[in-house]
């Protein structure tokens, strides 16, 4: 009987870091936020967190929650940082401020959105990514406070552009917020239909703060299309990109050498 009853045990405290695991994918909204830490906590608990710390005003409690140095976009003040605990503590109440932690109180957190910048409490009030310490919040939008558009998730939004030596290449979203590719051959005028469209692309971004740079991926067939909306940061032994370059497109084809191309 012993042997019997100490595989069972081993199986049960081996079955916990993968239960946790899928728990915590599970009850990720963008389905893909997961990492290997073995302490990752699920978005419920994060989201639970988040609440008690705003409704106490608790900027110590809220710190553990934070990416810093945290960004804060005003449309009157303009954008600033938050880069520590002090400096959060400090500013608390100007960048959580009533309004905003209104919004994202009376949002259930079932109803958070899901988009290339991440999980978006109301519309945008803050935006949560996941990382290998977690979820955290690394942008406040202290004007996505309303007044604002009831159907913003389903407005069109132009994400990036790029301009190749042979295509013109838009990056947008369409209803629903889905990621859309769009390209036109040169000479062709974008006022024609694309030669060239994919929906349902992915969306990820790679590096943190000054460097980090949105990547939108799209597959059609036996190809792979990425595009990266930004150029990041580069080593001092790296060539770099180019004069000009504002992003980077690279096309993968099956049994076919890679494609690197810079947008202009």
């Amino acid at each position: 009987m012993k042997p019997s009853i100490w595989f069972f045990v081993l199986t049960v405290v081996f079955s916990v870091p993968a239960m946790f695991a899928q728990d915590a994918r599970l009850s990720d909204p963008c389905n893909a936020m997961t990492t290997k830490s073995k302490n990752f906590l699920s978005f419920e608990k994060f989201d639970k967190e988040l609440r008690i710390a705003l409704t106490r005003q608790d900027a110590l409690a809220l710190a553990f929650l934070v990416n810093f140095p945290l960004r804060v976009n005003d449309a009157a003040g303009g954008t600033f940082s938050i880069d520590d605990t002090a400096a959060l503590k400090t500013h608390f109440q100007e960048v959580f401020t009533p309004a905003v932690r209104k919004e994202i109180l009376s949002e259930k957190n079932d109803n958070v959105g899901c988009m290339i910048e991440g999980i978006g409490y109301a519309r945008g009030v803050i935006w949560v990514n996941a990382s290998e310490r977690g979820y955290a919040i690394w942008s406040v939008n202290k004007d996505a406070v309303p007044p604002y558009k009831m159907d913003r998730w389903n407005t069109l939004t132009i994400k990036f552009i790029c301009q190749t030596q042979t295509h013109r290449i838009v990056i947008d979203t369409v209803a629903g917020g889905k990621l859309r590719y769009r390209a036109w051959n040169k000479p062709r005028s974008i006022t024609e239909a694309p030669d060239l469209e994919i929906a349902n692309g992915d969306g990820t971004v790679e590096g943190t703060n000054v460097c980090a740079v949105p990547i939108y991926t799209f597959k059609n067939v036996s190809a792979v299309y990425k595009v990266e909306g930004g150029l990041g940061c580069w080593g001092d032994s790296e060539p770099g990109p180019p004069s000009g370059a504002t992003g980077r497109l690279e096309v993968t084809v099956k049994d076919m050498p890679e494609t690197n191309l810079w947008c202009y």
